[in-house]
């Protein structure tokens, strides 16, 4: 009986076990493809999403760091790419505005320094015209400077014979030989300490003691007269025709300021001034006629002799002398001029 039950079945239960061993296969199959799409779905979210957000965060920290060449190589249509191009573009844009600033800059930085060029040119034009200590006021603000000095040594020098000499001569010759001697005189300017106030044609005034007050005013004045002198002397050696020129200085008062105010002068007023210019007019050739008051304060170290007696407008006559050089470069010419200046006095 049991033999027939199991015959009868036996067929029906091989189909039962070959469905269920069809249906473990299918299902099988089916979780490995289950499994191969989330694998296959995670590689491609990795791809789309967390690599590509990766290269972007690699850009924006290039960028941010300095490189605005950088640019995303992220493509696509969703928000990752739609970001990786704007960023791409404020890229750009910021190179681009950072080129403009650095035109700027450059350009900037030329009108910086052809500012500088122009104000050292606008310096030096300043300090050529005024000296420079008044110049410094000027410029700190100050808008009139007038001031007294009451111990002051003007000097005044003209070429003897310089209207003449000028028409012989020409204007192109005229105009060499005063640079060649006025450059000098601006050297010796410098090297003496004293300041230089104006040329008036052939004419050169020097002051000693302003704008900087200087007790040794007179001994400078007299070192630059003296290198002047020597100066025209060497200097006439080698011209084809005749060149002298007369001196004159005195010590005193003055007043002194800028007069102008589009171009400026610094000038000096008083009798000291027109004392000066009056022994220059009537200085000798090549001769260096100073004020007693100028002898006074050079005797112990300068060599004179005895200039006469010069007459001035609106004032008594005057004594002067000549001033011949130092003492400590004549030993010669002390016993000489000594009893010849002392006779001087006497008479």
């Amino acid at each position: 009986m049991q033999d027939l039950i199991r015959h009868r079945y036996a067929e029906r239960i091989s189909q039962e076990q070959a469905f269920a061993n069809q249906l473990f296969e299918a299902n099988s199959y089916l979780n490995i493809g289950l499994f191969g799409v989330v694998v296959f779905s995670l590689i491609f979210l990795r791809n789309r999403f967390a690599v590509r957000a990766s290269k972007l965060m690699a850009v924006v920290r290039e960028i941010g760091s300095g490189n605005l060449a950088a640019q995303a190589a992220v493509f696509g249509s969703d928000e990752i790419s739609e970001l990786a191009t704007t960023i791409n573009a404020m890229a750009a844009n910021l190179n681009v505005a950072f080129d403009k600033l650095e035109d700027k800059i450059k350009l900037s930085g030329k009108a910086l320094s052809d500012l500088e060029i122009e104000r050292s040119r606008s310096e030096k034009l300043l300090h050529n015209i005024l000296p420079a200590a008044i110049a410094e006021r000027l410029r700190g603000g100050e808008e009139t400077i007038a001031e007294v000095f009451p111990e002051v040594t003007v000097f005044f020098s003209d070429i003897v014979g310089f209207t003449e000499l000028s028409a012989k001569l020409g204007p192109h010759a005229t105009v060499n030989m005063l640079n060649a001697i006025f450059e000098k005189f601006d050297e010796l300017v410098e090297t003496h300490r004293v300041e230089k106030i104006k040329t008036i044609g052939d004419s050169y005034m020097v002051v000693g003691g302003v704008p900087n007050r200087d007790p040794l005013h007179c001994q400078h004045i007299a070192n630059f007269a003296l290198d002047a002198q020597s100066f025209i002397t060497n200097f006439a050696e080698g011209l084809p025709y005749p060149l002298q020129m007369r001196t004159g200085i005195h010590t005193g008062t003055v007043a002194a300021g800028v007069v102008g105010k589009k171009r400026f002068s610094y000038d000096l007023w008083g009798d000291v001034v027109n004392v000066a210019s009056r022994f220059e007019s009537t200085s000798q050739p090549d001769k260096i006629r100073v004020s007693e008051a100028v002898k006074v304060r050079l005797h112990d170290d300068y060599v004179f002799l005895d200039g006469g007696i010069v007459e001035l407008k609106g004032k008594e006559a005057t004594r002067s002398f000549f001033l011949i050089g130092k003492k400590a470069l004549m030993p010669g010419i002390l016993e000489f001029t000594t009893p010849r200046a002392a006779t001087a006095s006497s008479s």
